[in-house]
């Protein structure tokens, strides 16, 4: 399978960024990592990073037999 980011800022994962009024956004914080959004390409999830302070981490998924 191929390899997923998350996006990390402190002990929170970045969930969604919502516009609000005259440009500026709101960012939704979870203390879950299966609440987190995902995201399969790199640049994307490193400008979202940059925007909140956070970090970028690769989570491997791996498939597994039930």
């Amino acid at each position: 399978m191929k390899n997923v980011y998350v996006v990390k800022l402190g002990n929170l994962y970045f969930k969604e960024k919502e516009g609000i009024l005259f440009g500026k956004y709101r960012y939704t914080m979870v203390d879950n990592l299966d609440d987190a959004s995902f995201f399969k390409d790199f640049d994307y999830t490193k400008e979202r990073a940059e925007e909140i302070g956070g970090k970028v981490y690769k989570i491997n998924l791996e498939e597994v037999k039930d």
